[in-house]
Order: C-alpha cells, then structure tokens, then sequence
C-alpha cells in the first residue's frame, strides 16, 4: 500500500500551499505510526481527483470510516482532467496500544494524497485555553462578526510561543480551514479573485465546501464551538449552487443545513428566506401615492417599476465595481441584464449607467477577442459575453461604436461559424465556436437553435443597419431551418423546430434516434427546453426584414398542430415521449413560444388562431385582442411577485448573479414598448422613452408601421417633457394627436428614419397619444 508515484500541481500554485502544492498517490495508501495512547484527531487533504461524488474508503484500524463528503452535481461536459481542487477528512480516533494504522482506498479513482496531520484531542487545561475557548466559541456562532484571520493570528502567536501545545495546535488548524472557507465564499465571482487564485468561481465554491466537510463531518459536530458558523456557509454556498446548476444533492444539503440552523434561530428572517418563507420586503414602493384617475393598468405597472428600480439600482450603487462587474463572474453578471430592460427603455438612467459600464468593460475583458468570446465554447456560454450586452446598446445610445461592435458577429456568421452543406444550405457548423475556431468533434457538430442567441448581434445590426449582405445570408440560414422543420424525419411532426442538425449532411439530430433530444452535453439543447421558440423568433425576425411569407410557415404549422391536438392536457408526463400530445403539452406551457407566437399575430395581423392565443398567448396581447386592460393588471402580478418578497436573495446574499430573475419583466416591456419577446432577443420595439421621470406609465395599445397609439398616466403633479423615439413607424409625414379629458391637440410631424424623437408636455391625466401617417 506504498504509493506508486508522486506528484506536484505546480500549475496551481496560487491557491496552494507549500503543503498542499504537491503529494502521493496509488489506488490504495496506507499509513502506520506509533504514538501515545489517548485521543487523536487525524486531518488528511485528499485530491478531489475526477469525482464529483467520492467512492473513495477510509480505515482507520481496520475499521471502516464513512466519509461524509458532500456529492456535486457532475458537469455537463466529461471532465478531461483532474480537478483542481482538494478535499478534507478529520476524524477522531483511539490509540490503545501505541500504534495506529490508516487506510485510504480509491476505489474508483486514484487516491492522490497532499498532506495528512495527527494532532491529540484539545483539551482544556488552563486559564489561557479557557478564555481562549470562550473566543472560539464566540467566533463559531450563526451570525458571528468576529473576524476568524484575526483570531487564527491570536492562536498562531500561542503556537509560536509553545509549539507543543496540542490545544493550540488543533485550533490553529480549524480556525485556519475555516477562514479559508470564508475567505473563498467571500470571494464570490470577482475577476480578481479569478487571477488570484487561479480558480473559477464554481471551483472556489466547491472547494470551501470541501473544507466546511472536513470541519462538519465529525461524530461531536453539534457540540463543536464552530458548528453554526460553518454550517451557516456550507448552507448558502449549498444553495446558491443547488439554484446555479439545479442538483439534487446540492439543494437537498442547503436545505439540511438551513433547517438545523432555523430550529436553532426560529425567529431569523434570512433562514426563514432561506427555506421557502416568503417575507415581504420593506420598500420606499409600500407608499406610492394612489392618485384618483389613474387606470389599474398603471397603478399595477407604477409598483412594478418602482421595486424592479430599487432592486437593479442596488446592483448599480451598492455592488458594481468600477470595472462594471456585479461579483458573480462576468460571463453572469451579464445575465443580470436581461430583466433591465424594462427599466431603460421606460428611461432608467441608473440602469443604463449600470449596463453601459458592464458592456464596455466586458468589451475590453480577456475572454472577448474581437466582439465574441475568445475560446470555442458551448454556444450558452460563448454567447452571453455579447448577447447579453451588446446590441441594446444600439437602442441606448447614438455612439456609432456600438453598432460597429455588433459588425463582428456578422462576419464571423458569414465567414466562420456557419457554411454550405452538401445540399447546398447554409448552417452553423457547431454549436461550439468562438472569435477563432469552431469545435467539430462529434457531438458537438450541429447546428441547433441556441445558435440564433450568438446572431442577436447580428439581428440588431440588421434592424439600425439593413446591410444587404449580411441580410441574405441570414435569409439562406433561415430557409434552411425552415426546411428542417417542415421535415418528418424520426416522426417529427411538420412545423416543428427540430433538436438539431449535423453539419454537413443535414441529418435531424445527427445519429440520435429522436428528432428532440439532442443528447449534446446540456440539457437546454434539447427541443424541450425552448420548444423551437428561439429559432421561430429568428424566422420571424427575418421574414420581418425580407417579407418572405415562406419563413412563417413553421409558426403557422405548429399552430395548426396544436389546434388539432388542443385537448391534451399540459401535464406532458401524462403521455408517452415524443408523441404528438407530449409535444403539444410541452408547446402549450413554453411561455417562450406564445411570446414569439403573439408577436407574430402583432405583425401580422393574421387572425386565424385567435381562439388558441387567447387561451395560451401573452396577457398583453389578450389585451391587444380584446381591450381588457384586466389582462395588463394579471400580468403584473409575477413581477410583483418577484419583487416583493425577500429582497436579500435578489440583492446581498447572491452569490451567482444569473440567478437573480424577475419573472414578468417582459410583460412590462410589452405594454412600454410593445415588445414581447423574452429577453428582448430581437428588435420588435414600437416605442422607447428617454428622459423621462419614475412618475411615468405607458401602455402602448396599438402599433404597426404607419400608426402607433400609446397611452400615459404621469403619478406627478407637474407637467413635464416626455420624449418618445419611434423605432416601427415608417418615414414620412404623421399627424400627432394629444388628448385628455381637459383638451385635445394635433400637430403634423415628421419622421425621417428609426428612432425618431418626438417631445411632448406630460400632465397628470390619462393621456393619449396618437401618431398616424397622414
């Protein structure tokens, strides 16, 4: 049991000690001394290896340990090489005889051992060690403030001054592990702590529970003085990770953790957060004034705005750093973008100035190389750098350098990522690409819907620009899906987006069996996950550039199937996968799809499935449909919902940014901008405001190329300017009316190209604004 080799992780040097730098290892290690009887305390700092969950066994004379390690989630991708990160065991154990012997065995990996220490049990003897463990104690409580590098340095000095004292030794080790601990969640997802240590986020998350592990994983735990400490953070890193990554064991250990210590502290309201209360927030938004006149419809969307406002302008004033991240690494932070929308085109300032230095700086960041991510990456996370930041901007700001930004992605669609199949038909070559490369290794060769989230750029740049060469090679890639979803190979149903298709041949799912599972790493490749939602918004944003009525065949075929299938129940566990009513039932509660779905019947005025749109489609386009401005009031109520409740957990406590999500956020962009669609993936905006006050609400009632009708209520007693910029009104000449119950005015204006600003005096009155070519 002697190992077979020994090792050094010199490429992990910044978050290594001189002790745990390098090691042993063999499939089984085994260890013998003999020391004097009494109680021990054996910590050994084990690699964690390939495993995400430990098979490895301990022995401690010849009987066996159970190691209590907490199992993560495995990634979605096979793991190539060794983690970088090291796991804890500290147990107690009786010397009777003056000899002691420990076994490890890999099981199914090689145990690679860095460092193991054999430290007496601590007792208590002295007046020093007396009031000292009072400290300790006090330190190792739930909520504590007492600094633990502070006191690891109180005890190291004790060490110093008699290196011999088994009460100090052993409390310089656990103070020391559980600073590291702190320390690592401390770090969050800053970039710096990135370069510090040389970990990921996630490794860094993983690894401070590694060591809370070793510290809670002992048969005295509830007894030992830095229990509710150290259970306290392997709570919320549990949790944080459960939310990340969704896996089981994660959200089951926070919970674990979090209901011993709400037992303990009953009347605390973050645990009760923590484990699924709902605590309403106290807000300055609790006060509104509830001024008579105003229609429900703004009242509803007044309060949403104003807790959305506070919680974004948190994240702007509180958290952002000066290089614009939020701490939740930056390829996050920029999902925290994609509710803020709502606020920035109602004319959020704050907000804007938040996103702005998040996206110039993400510009300049070392994994974007020239307007996409430097590295061939899944399309999910190659994209979300740009996606997420960039093309907004081209709404935001007249600054010819966004648009330019955004010319990047053009080229490589055309150039790099995507080519002609051997039929002739241009698609992506992989979902796995970057600025410089595309991944083509199997499975990783095909081309899927996800994709359309790297052409966000591009479809923005064609919406400001209408560059004819990049327009008709994004009208080839659409013809090509088209043609994928008519086709019924593997029982697909026609009109359905299918999982994907292998370059070069076109094959539906490559050599998969199904048409919906794509069975390509992620879950969120497969058909469930979107529907087709993401890939029908591509093809209705290009039939919106080129008028090709062929491009909205797939939405009006998937319609009909649904229309046929209409009795199904949206429980699609209910019927067997892959059939036509477990692709219905899945299509009727994808609120993705109706989103996409709705913005269609809103450009084209096409009327056929009203029936099935006002029983699935968005609350505001059953407004649009009907005039019952009591959709606009139900759809406010996910926001509310969101935004009313446990504010820390969308503020303070986050530890990964693209966790924090406000459902509904795209119902108020509808009735601001009369723009649906999730996350603002494409350029459907009717309107946009700038300048304006929080004291202003607009509902948009009706929209087209050649009228726009937008409604306002102002909660401010004075009158002020509002300026509106028309981004779907065709040039030429209009006829502005303004009226309210006092009076009513015209006015001839002219609108010259998208964008157009037009001003007008807002008072407190319901207000109606109509602008239609004369």
């Amino acid at each position: 049991m002697a190992p077979t080799s020994e090792f050094k992780r010199q490429e992990l040097r910044k978050s290594r000690s001189e002790f745990t730098i390098d090691g042993v290892q063999g499939d089984k290690l085994g260890f013998r001394a003999d020391i004097p009887s009494g109680k021990w305390w054996l910590t050994c700092w084990i690699e964690a290896g390939k495993e995400d969950s430990s098979t490895m066994h301990l022995f401690l004379d010849d009987e066996e340990i159970r190691l209590q390690w907490h199992p993560f989630r495995e990634p979605a991708e096979p793991r190539k090489n060794i983690q970088g990160i090291y796991r804890i065991l500290h147990v107690p154990f009786d010397v009777k005889d003056g000899h002691f012997e420990f076994i490890l065995h890999g099981n199914n990996d090689v145990v690679r051992l860095l460092g193991f220490s054999l430290t007496p049990d601590p007792v208590v003897k002295t007046d020093s060690h007396k009031a000292m463990a009072s400290i300790i104690e006090r330190a190792g409580t739930f909520n504590s403030r007492e600094n633990l590098i502070d006191l690891n340095n109180l005890i190291a000095a004790k060490v110093k001054t008699d290196p011999n004292d088994p009460f100090y030794q052993y409390w310089h080790q656990q103070i020391q592990l559980l600073a590291e601990a702190e320390i690592l969640l401390n770090y969050m997802g800053w970039e710096w702590a990135y370069e510090k240590t040389g970990l990921s986020i996630f490794s860094r998350y993983h690894q401070a529970v590694m060591i809370l592990d070793g510290l809670l994983n002992r048969p005295d735990v509830e007894t030992c003085p830095l229990y509710e400490r150290a259970l306290w953070m392997r709570a919320k890193l549990l949790y944080w990770l459960g939310e990340e990554r969704h896996g089981m064991h994660e959200i089951a250990g926070a919970q674990r953790d979090f209901t011993i210590l709400r037992k303990k502290y009953p009347d605390d309201q973050l645990l009760a957060m923590y484990t699924g209360e709902k605590i309403k927030s106290v807000s300055f938004c609790d006060n509104l004034l509830n001024i008579d006149g105003a229609p429900a419809w703004s009242r509803s969307q007044f309060e949403a705005l104003c807790r959305m406002r506070e919680i974004a302008h948190w994240w702007v004033n509180e958290r952002q750093a000066e290089n614009g991240e939020f701490g939740g690494k930056i390829g996050d932070d920029v999902e925290l973008l994609r509710w803020w929308s709502s606020l920035i085109l109602a004319g959020d300032q704050t907000a804007l100035r938040g996103w702005k230095k998040l996206a110039d700086e993400v510009w300049k960041n070392p994994k974007v190389y020239k307007g996409y991510s430097k590295y061939a990456l899944d399309v999910e996370h190659a994209s979300e750098f740009i996606s997420d930041t960039a093309p907004l901007m081209v709404l935001y700001s007249d600054d010819p350098v966004y648009e330019e930004r955004l010319s990047y992605s053009a080229d490589y669609f055309q150039s790099l990522w995507t080519g002609y199949t051997i039929y002739g038909n241009r698609l992506f070559k992989s979902a796995w690409f970057g600025s410089q490369s595309v991944d083509m290794d199997p499975p990783k060769n095909r081309d899927l819907e996800y994709n359309t989230r790297a052409l966000k750029a591009v479809r923005f740049l064609l919406w400001k620009s209408g560059n004819p060469k990049v327009l008709k090679t994004m009208h080839e890639y659409a013809k090509t899906w088209v043609r994928a979803a008519m086709d019924t190979a593997k029982s697909k149903p026609p009109g359905l987006i299918p999982g994907s298709i292998r370059f070069p041949d076109e094959a539906i799912n490559g050599d998969e069996p199904t048409w919906y599972k794509a069975n390509m790493y992620w879950d969120y490749f497969d058909w469930t996950a979107h529907t087709g939602s993401m890939m029908l918004d591509q093809l209705l944003f290009t039939f919106k550039m080129t008028q090709d009525s062929t491009l909205l065949e797939p939405i009006d075929k998937t319609l009909q199937f649904i229309k046929t299938y209409d009795f199904v129940s949206e429980h699609h566990s209910r019927y067997k996968t892959g059939s036509a009513e477990w692709a219905v039932s899945h299509l009727k509660n994808e609120s993705a799809f109706w989103q996409v779905v709705s913005q269609w019947r809103l450009m084209t005025s096409d009327n056929r499935y009203d029936d099935l749109l006002l029983k699935y489609g968005t609350d505001y386009l059953r407004f649009r449909l009907t005039g019952d401005e009591s959709f606009l009031v139900h759809g406010c109520k996910p926001v509310l919902e969101s935004v009313s409740y446990n504010r820390p957990l969308l503020t303070s406590e986050v530890l990964v940014t693209d966790r924090v999500y406000i459902r509904g956020a795209d119902h108020l962009k509808a009735m601001l901008t009369g723009d649906g669609v999730q996350e603002s993936s494409s350029p459907y905006f009717a309107v946009s405001y700038q300048d304006t006050r929080e004291t202003m609400t607009a509902l948009v009632k009706e929209s087209s190329t050649t009228k726009l009708h937008v409604q306002f209520f102002s909660y401010e007693h004075k009158t002020y300017p509002v300026k509106l910029r028309v981004w779907q009104l065709d040039p030429g000449d209009y006829l502005m009316t303004i009226q309210n119950k006092v009076e009513e005015t015209t006015r001839s204006i002219r609108i010259n190209s998208k964008g157009e600003r037009i001003v007008f005096d807002l008072a407190q009155l319901l207000c109606d604004v109509i602008i239609k070519k004369m």
